[in-house]
């Protein structure tokens, strides 16, 4: 049995996410709060995702003292761990506004903890930019976004493995270039790629739409690259009106079905909101699965513009 573990935060106040490479390295720890098929989870106002109760280890803690912590904090109940469930590493683009667009590496330990008969969690915490979060129970079938993902479908606490699970989230977004012609040309001349869009475009249609969209001085598009620095697309972002971006992907057939288009919405609506900007999202009638990606993440349909319906993700207030 594990005994709760003697935390002092007021002796660890170093967070483990410190600078490496350009980008950040960051240690942190999840809690498995299980009950009745669903599993406990944390939002706030400004995301359109849950994650998982927990975060950072602080310099001086155990991953089992950080997270017997991390629980007391965001739920009010000092709770026992089961034990460890998972080990995750995973490399991602982060969308917090201070950190916006910078890669990070994290290794998270993920506990299963012992949930009391009576447990009644009270959430009173905040995020690291000062934004209120909430707590809630969640089912594997939840349609909104989850981190970490896994929680769907792997979470048994009768298994007494321990998980290690690898993720890799990178993507990079970047000024077109003359180079991109070839490339962006065999991504607009694809008919399924081109289904709700216009008809293939020739060449001499792709290489005007690079010059006057691509790289122009305020460009509309940009590429993106995936974690090995390979064309896989192109997103749109540019101003829609006075208080909104417009957000949108164009992408490869093998870059598409892998969360590609989701991660890419994540990051946008953050840009947008960096800005002090609303991001709004526009497709054709027809586009489902557009549809349903703008409406995970929060968007919510505003009406329609020229045809296509038009899906509003509001700016954080504060």
């Amino acid at each position: 049995m594990t005994k709760p573990a003697d935390v002092t935060p007021q002796n660890h106040t170093e967070d483990m996410c410190v600078p490496c490479g350009g980008g950040f390295v960051n240690i942190r720890v999840g809690a498995i709060i299980l009950k009745d098929g669903r599993f406990l989870m944390v939002r706030n106002g400004q995301s359109d995702y849950f994650y998982s109760v927990g975060g950072r280890i602080k310099f001086g803690e155990t991953a089992e003292e950080a997270v017997i912590r991390e629980v007391l904090e965001e739920t009010g109940v000092r709770m026992e761990i089961d034990r460890l469930g998972f080990i995750v590493e995973n490399y991602f683009i982060i969308d917090l506004l201070k950190k916006l667009g910078k890669e990070c590496y994290e290794l998270a330990f993920y506990f299963y903890m012992k949930v009391p008969e009576n447990f009644e969690p009270v959430c009173r915490s905040f995020t690291e930019e000062d934004h209120k979060e909430y707590l809630e129970w969640v089912s594997p079938e939840e349609p909104r976004t989850i981190f970490p993902a896994f929680f769907r479908t792997e979470l048994d606490i009768r298994d007494r493995n321990v998980r290690h699970i690898v993720y890799d989230d990178r993507f990079y977004l970047r000024k077109m270039t003359r180079s991109d012609l070839e490339p962006l040309h065999a991504l607009l001349s694809d008919p399924e790629t081109m289904q709700y869009l216009e008809k293939p475009f020739t060449l001499l249609q792709t290489e005007a739409f690079l010059e006057t969209q691509g790289l122009a001085a305020d460009p509309r598009i940009l590429a993106v690259e995936n974690k090995d620095h390979a064309f896989i697309g192109y997103v749109i972002y540019h101003d829609y009106d006075e208080k909104s971006k417009e957000i949108g992907w164009v992408l490869k057939k093998e870059a598409r079905g892998q969360g590609m288009a989701g991660l890419l919405t994540k990051q946008m609506t953050a840009m947008a909101a960096a800005e002090g900007k609303d991001a709004v999202i526009e497709c054709v009638p027809a586009q489902q699965v557009t549809k349903k990606i703008a409406e995970k993440h929060g968007f919510v349909r505003s009406g329609t513009r020229d045809g296509l319906e038009v899906y509003r993700r509001r700016r954080p207030s504060g």
